[in-house]
């Protein structure tokens, strides 16, 4: 059997304990859909606005990244 609930974004916060407890329970799955993750508008116009300032210094070597990620763990 599936169930699905919609709840939409300003009941969210009511809800978050009920999602919690779903989750606890040993015989039920919870998936959230793609939905739940979508980016606020301010935060995509401060990433447009760093690529569109980036400049070459501004990179690193994703070698250097990927260490830097490993050690972090």
């Amino acid at each position: 059997m599936q169930l699905v609930l919609n709840i939409p974004d300003k009941a969210l916060n009511k809800a978050r304990p009920l999602i919690e407890f779903l989750k606890s329970l040993e015989f039920l799955t919870v998936e959230q859909s793609a939905d739940d993750f979508q980016v606020p508008e301010w935060h995509k116009q401060i990433v447009e606005g760093r690529i569109r300032t980036a400049t070459p210094e501004s990179f690193k070597p994703w070698s250097r990244v990927k260490k830097q990620l490993k050690h972090k763990k």
